[in-house]
């Protein structure tokens, strides 16, 4: 698990964002690559120790491709600055809450969880959860250690409340959000530091709690 290693090869990456130097330098891609499998692999198995719900799950369903999907657009870089994996029941695209990791340069690495955009399906089942038990995701978010950790939700909100709900509503904050993602930032130092692995699982394990709401949520997807 060398994260410098990773680091170095996604900061020439960005500078020389190209499939003609992709393809020169394929051999540290995929040696960045394997080292980042390694990690998610070592995450994956820490997780499952208090979420049974990621048994079974592989790092390889887990981990994005670093192309860009509109590659092909004129002018467009083709490939990501960075490795992403989303760690949920059934891999990195599956309905339910996702554990994140993103390596990224420049101060952009993080962890997190949570749905960052959730089907509009979805958005309704959690809205009604928010409606039906009111306050207990903002106790989710206020204990102390998940607020030093995480803060709150990031992510756009509607400008109004949404359909069916009224303006006074006591968790009108909370239902306008469009998604449910909270994150932690790391600077490069701290995630080249070799305790940097050992950081992460209890910060995940704050998640499980937001996991386990938004997931009863639209179990009946």
């Amino acid at each position: 698990m060398n994260i410098p290693f990773i680091l170095s090869f996604l900061r020439q990456l960005r500078q020389h964002n190209s499939k003609v130097w992709m393809d020169a330098h394929r051999e540290e891609y995929l040696q960045a690559k394997a080292y980042f499998v390694e990690l998610v692999e070592y995450l994956l198995a820490e997780l499952q120790q208090f979420d049974a719900s990621l048994y079974g799950v592989s790092a390889q369903e887990c981990i994005f491709r670093i192309n860009k999907n509109d590659f092909s657009k004129k002018g467009e870089a083709p490939y990501k600055g960075h490795f992403g994996a989303g760690i949920s029941p059934g891999g990195r695209h599956s309905p339910f809450a996702n554990y994140v990791l993103v390596l990224e340069p420049e101060g952009l690495s993080r962890i997190g969880g949570g749905m960052r955009k959730p089907g509009t399906k979805q958005l309704g089942l959690i809205r009604e959860e928010i409606d039906y038990n009111p306050g207990q995701l903002q106790q989710l978010l206020n204990e102390p250690s998940f607020k030093a950790s995480f803060g709150g939700f990031r992510g756009e909100k509607t400008r109004n409340a949404p359909k069916g709900y009224d303006k006074s509503h006591p968790e009108l904050a909370l239902l306008k959000y469009k998604g449910y993602q909270v994150l932690h930032y790391f600077s490069d130092e701290e995630v080249s530091q070799p305790q940097f692995i050992e950081r992460v699982p209890p910060l995940l394990r704050q998640l499980k709690p937001l996991h386990d709401f938004l997931n009863n949520a639209i179990t009946e997807l």
